[in-house]
């Protein structure tokens, strides 16, 4: 219900008997919705999500919170002269969502079209992984610094201590997956077993580590953070 106003704004409407469509709220009338069009009626009136069904039924009579203006009244008997002008019949509406190009709606269009127009990472690398799904819940919330490890737990009122069981320092990505000497000892073997002659410090490095120590294997270097981070 948090995001309604952004289904109803997606959503386009032919007008049959009017049952489905929101007299208010959808854009059945014009291209845009009474309620964007008429602020100040939409505002006085008590009866907003009524369909247009249920107002040719009431013969028009909604109830407002207050006596209209002149202004106001003429504004409503025109939207009134303009809805008993529209061409009804005795079928259903049909609802077409507008951001699939089929008309049904699905939550993955409707992330398509919210996230249009931003520009931030995509972290499809992880997406597009061979790797299981849960685990690729894991690395993307390992890269937004999202595992709740105990300085994020903190963050949300979290009673504890902050210290790594393995070592004195506080916890954090960091030190969790990298400088903990038990993260260390691990990225070591890795690293033996390439031929690397270090080891990184931050998820930042371990991607260049990567790109460094296996040239030409891009294709496993999620896979490979992902298996690591993953053990540990």
């Amino acid at each position: 219900m948090k995001i309604r106003h952004v289904y109803l704004a997606n959503r386009k409407i032919t007008v049959n008997n009017g049952l489905s469509t929101l007299f208010w709220e959808d854009s059945w009338l014009k291209d845009k919705s009474l309620c964007t069009l008429h602020p100040a009626l939409y505002d006085f009136c008590l009866d907003k999500f009524v369909s247009v069904h249920l107002v040719l039924s009431k013969n028009a009579q909604l109830q407002f919170s207050r006596w209209l203006s002149p202004i106001l009244f003429d504004s409503w008997l025109n939207i009134v002269n303009e809805v008993y002008s529209y061409s009804f019949n005795n079928t259903r509406d049909k609802v077409v969502w507008k951001c699939n190009k089929l008309g049904y709606f699905s939550t993955k269009s409707t992330y398509d079209a919210l996230s249009s127009n931003e520009c931030g990472q995509t972290f499809v690398h992880i997406w597009k992984a061979k790797i299981p799904y849960r685990i690729k819940i894991f690395m993307w919330l390992l890269e937004n610094n999202a595992v709740l490890t105990k300085d994020n737990l903190l963050r949300r009122n979290w009673v504890g201590s902050p210290s790594c069981y393995f070592y004195q320092n506080n916890e954090s990505i960091d030190h969790l997956f990298f400088m903990c000497p038990v993260a260390k000892v691990i990225w070591g073997m890795v690293g033996l077993s390439i031929g690397a002659t270090n080891i990184p410090n931050t998820l930042s490095q371990a991607k260049i580590w990567f790109v460094h120590w296996l040239p030409g294997g891009e294709q496993i270097y999620t896979f490979c953070m992902a298996a690591i981070c993953w053990a540990i």
